[in-house]
């Protein structure tokens, strides 16, 4: 093997090694607690944050302050967190375990019109 080859291969696995110890990018800091709470404000279609992380296996109790009519909804924990209808000025709040990994919409659907907005996301990462 050349000593460019070997330069290159000796890099690569450098990067691999640094790679495999930083944590793991967008993970929650408090990925190690038992429980969480996030709170979050929705005007309009836009929730703020628009992101939501937790962990796999926590707790979490979610609030979310609404400016808009209609039901709340998280997709994926539908039997865990049922949907909250709100008014404007409620805060709906959902209790659940987060037993699934991935990303799961958090959606407004108003009552009167039948249409749906996907307003954020729940980001349930693998600890």
């Amino acid at each position: 093997m050349g000593r460019r080859a070997t330069s290159t291969l000796a890099l690569v696995l450098l990067l691999a090694i640094s790679v495999g110890c930083v944590q793991q990018a967008g993970l929650p800091d408090d990925c190690d607690a038992a429980s969480v709470e996030r709170g979050a404000s929705l005007s309009g279609e836009l929730l703020e944050p628009e992101a939501i992380n937790v962990c796999k296996g926590q707790e979490v109790t979610l609030e979310i302050t609404s400016e808009e009519a209609g039901e709340l909804h998280l997709h994926g924990y539908d039997d865990e967190a049922p949907g909250i209808a709100v008014e404007p000025g409620d805060t709906a709040t959902f209790h659940f375990t987060a037993t699934r990994a991935g990303q799961f919409p958090i959606e407004l659907h108003d009552e009167e019109t039948g249409s749906e907005a996907e307003v954020g996301l729940l980001t349930v990462h693998e600890p």
